[in-house]
């Protein structure tokens, strides 16, 4: 997969969906070059807390043909490796991935203070994405 510049015309906002190499994904917030992401993957049988079910007015504007969900667990990608993808999330969608990431943030940081130091698991998870510009 090849991935085109971006120019002022291609320009990244918050609620734009993106190819990543993983597959889908929505823009969260922008800093710079970088950029906060929430993957987009089929829905499964069983679903995860942090699990967004998209309505069907925003999988026919993803041009998705299967039922999907976003799940609210961000990363961080530069944005030169994603490739803008047509569509764009609805604000009633966006809104709840903003609240169901903050969410998720806090449960985790709450959960990873708890777990025994030989875990694996870093334990200095940030609660907020708030230093990211939306």
């Amino acid at each position: 997969m090849t991935y085109a510049p971006l120019t002022p015309k291609r320009a990244l906002g918050r609620g734009r969906i993106v190819m990543t190499k993983r597959g889908l994904a929505a823009i969260l917030a922008t800093q710079d070059t970088r950029l906060v992401l929430c993957p987009i993957y089929e829905a499964p049988a069983l679903t995860h807390r942090a699990d967004i079910p998209l309505s069907w007015r925003d999988e026919l504007n993803l041009g998705l043909k299967y039922p999907a969900v976003i799940r609210a667990v961000p990363f961080i990608k530069q944005c030169q490796y994603v490739t803008p993808h047509s569509g764009q999330l609805s604000a009633l969608t966006l809104a709840q991935l903003v609240i169901r990431t903050q969410r998720e943030l806090q449960t985790s940081a709450q959960e990873s203070a708890h777990l025994p130091l030989f875990s694996g698991r870093r334990t200095n998870i940030p609660t907020s994405f708030h230093t990211f510009h939306a």
